[in-house]
């Protein structure tokens, strides 16, 4: 006799390679995780979107399971939505099908592409989902809520790379070294990474590294905003028009003091500079493609043709990273640097360019600081409405009937 799911029963689980991040209960969607794991103290079980280790990853899961939500494995009336990397194979996908059921007695799971439901966290079912992720960049399009494997691009630069190149520039001020050697502390990544992740303060400067200002300031100009519906705006910080950014970013404090362990310190206006490497890798010596780059190609080699002008209207900026102000209004007019660009506007060059972010009805999600959640929320989402009808998951009937390789018969 199969166990009636209910809504308050439903359980989430966002993998990540730096944080993971659960929930149960899908009867609310409008509000955040209430689990937050660091892998670290799971000796990252995820590099660069794989599985490393499959005992760490499952030590994660256990925890998350039965210590952090609480469930009882006996008696488990708790369905699982997995957010995944698309990169993870068939092989993964059935393994670790075969976990949450034999090790973990869920009555159920779901295993769904962690770039379909950052768009769907948006309100949309086509688009560009950037993933700046610790370890990489992650560049993948959604045309119709099918992700188009062909398309996927992964640039090996993400938080850590920044980190480290942030910590390069912070060595060259020699008044914060100085600082540090007074207060006998370490200037080290700790400091660097602890810095990049307050709020406000490493801002991306709007074409902060482009000789031509006149260029840039025409460029710009070119970038027209046009009214769009309330999802597909740039996030508040990087629309012109919006109330709270009025001055713009040029308006900001060349330095700024930071309170560190007891002491005050003093960082100069390089701190903007953190994610140039994903504008120009060679900044850290890694030889790959450019951000604007990697989009473009990875617009170009999805089908069908025409629906690729439109890609460029529905852009998702997801991880970690996302929340740095300044940085769809930088992607935005270096984006328009290789697109190709003519007085005569056809069907196949872009129009517009614009932004995702969650809808204004979810009202606390909806919040700045919230908008890494999209990809978290289109779980929410995806989950109340598989998980209603055992015909759209992998039920425990299903997987003793079949075993793991029912996973490809029910997913998007």
């Amino acid at each position: 006799m199969s166990i009636a799911l209910r809504e308050e029963n439903f359980v989430v689980i966002n993998v990540g390679s730096n944080i993971t991040t659960a929930g149960i209960g899908m009867h609310d969607t409008n509000k955040a995780p209430s689990v937050f794991v660091n892998m670290a103290d799971f000796n990252y079980p995820i590099k660069d979107n794989r599985i490393s280790n499959w005992k760490d990853l499952e030590d994660c899961l256990h925890t998350i399971l039965f210590k952090e939500i609480g469930i009882k494995k006996s008696r488990n009336e708790c369905p699982v939505l997995l957010s995944v990397p698309v990169q993870w194979t068939k092989l993964e996908h059935e393994r670790i099908t075969q976990i949450f059921f034999e090790n973990f007695n869920v009555p159920g799971i779901y295993i769904a592409p962690q770039p379909l439901l950052t768009l769907f966290g948006c309100g949309a079912v086509s688009g560009i989902v950037v993933d700046i992720g610790s370890q990489i960049t992650d560049i993948n399009i959604v045309v119709d809520s099918n992700v188009q494997l062909q398309s996927n691009f992964m640039i090996p630069i993400g938080g850590n790379h920044f980190d480290a190149y942030f910590l390069e520039l912070l060595k060259k001020d020699t008044h914060l070294v100085e600082q540090f050697n007074q207060h006998q502390l370490e200037l080290d990544l700790d400091f660097a990474k602890y810095v990049r992740e307050l709020p406000g303060i490493c801002n991306v400067a709007f074409g902060h590294d482009l000789e031509d200002d006149k260029f840039t300031t025409q460029l710009s100009n070119a970038m027209e905003e046009m009214p769009t519906a309330a999802t597909e705006e740039l996030l508040d910080e990087d629309n012109p028009k919006s109330k709270g950014d009025e001055d713009g970013v040029g308006d900001i404090p060349e330095t700024v003091d930071i309170e560190y362990k007891g002491h005050t310190f003093t960082i100069g206006p390089y701190r903007h500079q953190v994610i140039d490497p994903l504008f120009s890798p060679e900044l850290i010596q890694v030889q790959c493609l450019s951000l604007p780059e990697a989009m473009r190609l990875a617009v170009m080699n999805c089908e069908p043709p025409e629906i690729r002008p439109k890609l460029w209207e529905s852009i998702a900026i997801a991880g970690g990273c996302c929340l740095t102000t300044g940085l769809s209004r930088r992607l935005k007019v270096e984006v328009q640097m290789v697109l190709p660009q003519s007085e005569n506007a056809g069907d196949t060059q872009p129009r517009i360019i614009n932004f995702l972010r969650i809808p204004e009805y979810f009202t606390v999600l909806k919040e700045k600081e919230n908008q890494v959640y999209s990809t978290w929320l289109g779980a929410e989402i995806v989950a109340k409405l598989v998980f209603i009808d055992a015909k759209n998951y992998v039920s425990k009937v299903d997987y003793n009937e079949f075993g793991p390789s029912v996973i490809h018969t029910k997913a998007y």
